[in-house]
């Protein structure tokens, strides 16, 4: 009996969630160094022997090999499945999610690249407190270029109905939305850093967080960089008060927790919006939204 065509569409997602999750492994460890993520293959960073197609399967070459070198017998660091599980487990969700809403394939595959620049700037925040502008400045020029070509990402979710109307044209408010979104987000916690600086007397907000909430921005809209904006918080309290408890330790990086958000706004944002809707609607209507 054949596979329902979604059904076999989210295991292909998966798959190639831990694939790509493997090359996301490589662009952690060596974006921050500065150093080509093509060239040279993959090595023990031990021994610095190569590694072998067959001990570089996502997940399961861990597993076999137990979790250590085939030739030092270094330990692996668990850090390397669990990027690649994480992958693969959010890429099937989000297609699961986007496919279950009647999303076009476009904006699938755009948004399961922004998925992916989320997880590799989430780890090399948590590792280096950097979000790299390899990845977030050319992600801002590519939103705003695929908004006018596919105006549908603007539209996300609800038919657009939540989208500022600027001018007639789709294509031209698409590009408009997405800049205004951009501006907005980057404006935010641009904002946030300059009041909380002269508040504690010290940096309270890094430039790369500035830049990754102008990607959101771009891509998501204005109405949810803004949900991003307070969600984020959230996430970042209760990780913060572990670590400060844990660690003593008082500076955490924000990158992961706006990632949370927009994660969290990519699977439930049409339920949150609504029922934001429903309770600010003269707002929405205000800043030139179309709503029900």
């Amino acid at each position: 009996m054949a596979l329902p065509s979604q059904a076999f569409v989210l295991v292909i997602l998966f798959s190639f969630g831990a694939i790509l999750g493997s090359f996301f492994n490589v662009c952690i460890y060596r974006l921050p160094e500065d150093k080509s993520i093509v060239r040279p293959r993959s090595q023990c960073p031990k021994c610095g022997h190569p590694i072998a197609w067959y001990d570089n399967i996502p997940i399961l070459s861990y597993i076999i090999l137990g979790a250590k070198c085939r030739h030092c017998r270094a330990e692996i660091s668990i850090r390397y499945p669990l990027v690649e599980m994480l992958t693969a487990v959010l890429f099937a969700v989000t297609g699961h999610v986007l496919l279950s809403r009647g999303e076009p394939t476009a904006v699938l595959i755009v948004y399961l690249a922004f998925v992916g620049a989320l997880i590799v700037l989430s780890f090399i925040d948590l590792d280096h407190m950097l979000l790299p502008d390899d990845i977030t400045i050319p992600g801002m020029v590519l939103v705003v270029v695929l908004s006018g070509v596919f105006p549908t990402l603007q539209e996300f979710p609800g038919g657009g109905r939540y989208a500022i109307a600027v001018v007639s044209n789709a294509r031209l408010n698409a590009v408009a939305n997405s800049l205004i979104g951009m501006a907005v987000g980057a404006g935010l916690i641009y904002l946030t850093g300059v009041l909380g600086k002269l508040a504690f007397r010290k940096e309270a907000m890094g430039f790369g967080d500035v830049k990754l909430m102008g990607l959101m921005g771009g891509l998501m809209g204005t109405w949810f960089v803004i949900l991003i904006y307070f969600v984020g918080p959230i996430f970042g309290v209760v990780f913060g008060v572990i670590v400060l408890l844990t660690k003593g330790e008082h500076h955490i990086p924000y990158g992961p927790f706006l990632s949370m958000a927009a994660m969290t706004m990519v699977l439930w944002g049409p339920q949150i919006i609504e029922w934001v809707y429903g309770r600010f609607r003269p707002v929405f209507q205000l800043m030139g939204a179309v709503g029900p």
